[in-house]
């Protein structure tokens, strides 16, 4: 099995969405991925990471796979090319996260040929509903189209490629009807969250209300993979533009922090978050996440 890192390198976006948890404390520090030799000491950190989870909780995590998020992943194209090279030296699967907005054909042509998976962002397919959201540039909405495009591109370079869909749920999208949309992009995993009040409360859902989004696309349920609150909560290996872990803080909005990796060392660093590596397993086997003919909204509390 492999140990998926999220490394979130950068939080400039050309989105605005209202709900972004990637807004972290970083007192005008320069982000990690602008230096070519901290991203190799960071890469090289990272690859120690199977070996210590081993050791410490008798797993058997054979390779890293290093997901980039951002922010917007490809802002900094030349500094991704740079996360490539290091990533190549100690043979990590890449993947990453993007909102596809500034895909063309030599990025998507650096997608399909370096990396293993590629999500996209997509909460909705209504322009009213980008636009609240923030899913917009200069008040110019994500174009859906564009994305089922890109994804065609990407499939005729790569027919191996994974496609994901990620999805939050949230007061403006919730009773949206996306079966058809998803059908046509043919993803190999949906992946659908409810919003998660990291930064605010403002449009959140209740449990009733991501159930009946989940029951509406219950056809769709082969890919779907759905992930509410708890079930997020201190289950992935994240990595914030500075190299620190974060988790989501338990007292309140916002985050807790390791000291930086490259300062302290990836093993101590670890040991100053909370991780629980059970969740992480279960989710990472892909375990169906719903049954939905048995699904009890209770469960989501």
């Amino acid at each position: 099995m492999d140990l998926v890192i999220n490394w979130h390198i950068t939080e400039a976006c050309n989105y605005q969405c209202f709900y972004c948890f990637a807004k972290w404390q970083k007192d005008d520090q320069r982000e990690l991925l602008h230096s070519k030799h901290e991203i190799q000491q960071l890469i090289k950190e990272i690859s120690l990471l199977p070996s210590i989870l081993n050791t410490k909780s008798g797993c058997s995590f054979t390779g890293v796979r290093l997901n980039l998020v951002g922010g917007e992943t490809f802002l900094y194209k030349h500094q991704v090319l740079n996360i490539i090279e290091a990533a190549k030296k100690y043979h990590f699967k890449l993947s990453a996260i993007t909102n596809g907005s500034l895909l063309n054909d030599e990025l998507i042509k650096i997608i399909a040929n370096e990396f293993s998976m590629i999500g996209f962002s997509i909460d909705s397919t209504h322009t009213e509903s980008n636009l609240k959201i923030g899913r917009a540039i200069k008040n110019i909405p994500i174009e859906t189209d564009k994305i089922h495009s890109h994804i065609q591109k990407l499939r005729t370079i790569n027919p191996k490629i994974d496609i994901k869909i990620n999805s939050v749920i949230n007061q403006l999208n919730k009773d949206e009807d996306l079966n058809d949309f998803i059908r046509k992009l043919s993803p190999s995993k949906w992946k659908i969250f409810k919003m998660l009040p990291v930064i605010t409360n403002d449009y959140s859902i209740n449990d009733s209300e991501f159930y009946d989004f989940l029951e509406r696309h219950s056809d769709l349920k082969d890919i779907i993979s759905s992930e509410n609150n708890d079930e997020m909560t201190h289950s992935y290996l994240m990595i914030d533009p500075l190299g620190r872990f974060f988790q989501n803080s338990s007292a309140s909005c916002g985050y807790d922090y390791s000291s930086e990796i490259l300062i302290s060392g990836i093993s101590s660093a670890l040991d100053e978050i909370k991780f629980d590596i059970s969740k992480f397993i279960k989710r990472s086997k892909l375990i169906p996440n719903i049954e939905l003919s048995t699904f009890d909204p209770a469960t989501l509390a």
